[in-house]
This record gives C-alpha cells, structure tokens and sequence, in this order.
C-alpha cells in the first residue's frame, strides 16, 4: 500500500527547506512531491491537503477508451467524420480505440504510432480502418489490431499480438514477434519481413526489391514468399502453403512448402537448399543457381539451367532430375537401398553435366546423358532400362506458359477451307 513521508530537505537549491513528500511505491520508486518552505506547524495542516493528491499520483493508470469522436481521442488527434490526423498515437496498456460501425475511417499519424500492451485498436473490427503512419510503428504484446497498416518507417508487432488486416512499408522491416496471428498480406520494397518462432500469417509474403523474407522455427504462412533480389529463408519445422518463389536471391528451407521453389522464366539465379526431411510438394526450378536436398528430405521433380544438383541420402524426388546446360546432377548412395535415395522420373543431362548415381540408388526411369559428360552409376544402383513418362519440370512449366500466337485470330484448316467454298 501507498504511503507518504514528511521531512525537511535543506539541500535543494531553490527551496533551501522545502517540505518533501515522497510516495512508498515500489511501481514508482522516483516518485516525488515538493512543496515551498512552510513552519513545522503546517506539516500537519498540510498533510491532510497533500494526501490524497500523492496516493492519486501514485496508483497506477487507468487504461481508457476512445471512440475517435470529438471530445473522445487521444491528445494530439483531430478530425471527423471518418478522417483523423495525429501528431502522434500512443496508447497506453489496456487502452482501446473503438470505431464507429459500418464507418470508413483513415487515422494519419504524422509521427510514431506506440501500442501498449493489450492494447485494442478496433478489435471488433467494426467499419473500415485503415492507419497511415509516418513514423514507427510499435505494437505491444498481447494487442489486437483490426486495421489495414500504411508505415513509412519500421513496423514491429511484439509478442503474441492479433492482427487482421494487410501492412504495407516502403523501405522499412517489417518484424513480427513470436506466437502472433496475422490475417493479411505482408508486404515491403527493400524493407525485411521477420516472422517469430510459432507465428501465424494467413496472406502472402512479398518483397519487390531486396529485401530478405525470413519465417521463425514452427512458423506458419498460408500464402506465398516472393521476393525480387532478396533472399528467403524459413525456419525449422515451419510450413508454407503456397510457392516460394526469388529472382535472384537464395532459398532455403528449413520446413515443408506445399507449393513450388520458383518459376522458369522469373528465377534467374540463386541457390536453393532444402534442409533434411524437408518437404517440397511440387517442383524446384533455379537459374544459374545449384539445388541441394538434404538427407531424407522429398520434393517434386527439380531442373537447373546451370547449377548443380544434389540429391542428398535417403531423400526422394517425385519426378525428374534435369540440368539443361552444364549442372552436375548427383543422386545420393547408401550402404543399403533403404538408405539411398530414390527418383521416380528420369535422371537427364541435356548438354554437358555429369551424371552420378551412388550406391543403392533407385532411378525408376532412365539415366541419360543426351550430349557431353561423364555418366557414373555404382554397384547396387538400380536404374530403368528406357525413359518413363516424366519430364523434366522445365518442360513442364515451359508448356505452361501460353504462345504468343495466343493474341492472333485462329487459323483455318485446309479442309475446313474447303468446306466453305462447296457450300
């Protein structure tokens, strides 16, 4: 409990017996109350005025709501009628903004905008609030955020924060701490997006410059990575839903992707590397970068323009191993079949990469070196006597992409030519 003491204090320059009244607060070990020089007679006098201004002083603060409506916002705020502006936005712990339901509002805070922890910014999620920050954005541990979140500076979301809605920077990071959920779109230039360990997000993921996308070990993304020149890298035991896709940066995954590891024609260099028992639903395509599987890990079929390839022990590949032009392929060996590892496809060297098949090794279709290089398969290796239906995943995505006769009226058959002019 709060208390006060009384005493002389000879030595403060301005008041050379200034009464002292300081409260006994372990909150607020600093706190203090001065008054001007009076007789002892009116300490007691005195006491009864000052004690419940110092016990007021020293409780802790009440956490308050605001509806941003005149006469109800924080101090520094103005506007109406769906349009805010602040100098700047600090909410303390438990404080809350309320938004008028079914009402469009822009918050533009010309500065810093501070979130305590457990604070709400309309977390009802009534209207459509959208925040546009000028300065950093800092939202504290255990908040709940329902807004759409435009920053010119750095965002970060403390621990354990729920958050609805896309944010958006320019060339600051984006940081998300541990254990969040976050239902939106991440999105920044050259700024870094950071996920925690065990964090949430339902939307994608997306650098168009050079920013590095990292996820925290256990992370969650329901939604794709993509970024221009910058690296992606995520965490042990982590999942991604959709692709994973770079320009130019590295890749490497510490968990299981649902989706692809980049686009033929878009990813035009950078490594990718899959760490062990890592999980790659669907293709793996690089430029000139070299592609690693690690020791018991799966993807789908994998093709290189120049990288290397590496197919580590025990792992699997649902499909093909290609390099078109001068990529070493290498599929892992073992001291028994269980332990090398198996490619469903064909194992194809298009121009001048070498081919090596290890110990044990199983290539259900072919191995095939269709111009120059070494071609090694060691004892025990089982390999198909003729090519199976599965292609390279270039060719595959290659197909994909529409001619460009696409746009040209359809063309007419002789025969059909004919039909015409008999009728």
């Amino acid at each position: 409990m709060a208390g006060i003491d009384f005493m002389d204090k000879t030595s403060h320059a301005t008041w050379p017996s200034a009464l002292f009244a300081r409260c006994h607060n372990p909150a607020m070990p600093g706190f203090a109350v001065w008054r001007p020089d009076r007789p002892s007679s009116f300490v007691s006098a005195c006491q009864g005025l000052l004690l419940p201004v110092v016990l007021l002083a020293c409780l802790p603060a009440q956490a308050v709501d605001y509806t941003f409506q005149p006469g109800n916002m924080p101090d520094g705020c103005s506007g109406g009628n769906g349009a805010y502006t602040c100098t700047a936005l600090t909410l303390g712990a438990g404080d809350k903004i309320v938004m008028a339901t079914g009402l469009p509002t822009v918050i533009t805070v010309t500065n810093a905008l501070i979130a305590g922890a457990g604070s709400q910014i309309n977390a009802q999620g009534a209207g459509n609030l959208t925040l546009k920050v000028g300065g950093l954005v800092d939202v504290g541990a255990n908040a709940t955020v329902t807004a759409n979140l435009y920053a010119e500076s750095t965002v970060t979301l403390q621990d354990r924060v729920n958050f609805t809605g896309n944010i958006t920077t320019n060339m600051a990071v984006i940081n998300i701490g541990a254990n969040n959920t976050v239902i939106g779109n991440l999105t920044t230039q050259v700024g870094a997006i950071n996920t925690g360990e065990a964090s949430s997000v339902t939307g994608n993921l997306t650098t168009t410059g050079a920013g590095v996308i990292t996820t925290g070990a256990g992370s969650r993304v329901t939604g794709n990575l993509t970024t221009g020149a910058g690296a992606i890298n995520t965490g042990a035991q982590s999942s991604v839903t959709g692709n994973v896709i770079t320009q130019v940066g590295a890749v490497t995954i510490g968990g299981n992707v649902g989706g692809k590891i980049n686009s033929l024609g878009v990813s035009e260099a950078g490594a990718v590397t899959v760490s062990a028992s890592g999980v790659i639903s669907a293709s793996i395509t690089t430029g000139a970068g070299a592609v690693t599987l690690g020791a018991g890990s799966q993807s789908g079929g994998i093709s290189t323009e120049d990288g290397a390839i590496t197919v580590g022990t025990g792992s699997s590949v649902n499909g093909s191993v290609c390099s078109n032009n001068s990529g070493a392929i290498t599929i892992g060996g073992g001291t028994t079949m269980a332990q090398a590892a198996k490619v469903a496809g064909n194992v194809i060297s298009k121009t001048a990469g070498a081919i090596t098949v290890g110990a044990f090794a199983q290539v259900a279709g072919a191995v095939t070196i269709l111009k120059a290089g070494a071609k090694s398969i060691a004892a025990g290796a089982l390999v198909g006597g003729s090519q199976n239906s599965s292609q390279c995943a270039d060719t595959l995505v290659a197909a994909a992409i529409p001619s460009s006769r696409g746009a040209l009226p359809p063309s007419i058959k002789s025969r059909e030519w004919r039909q015409i002019f008999m009728r």
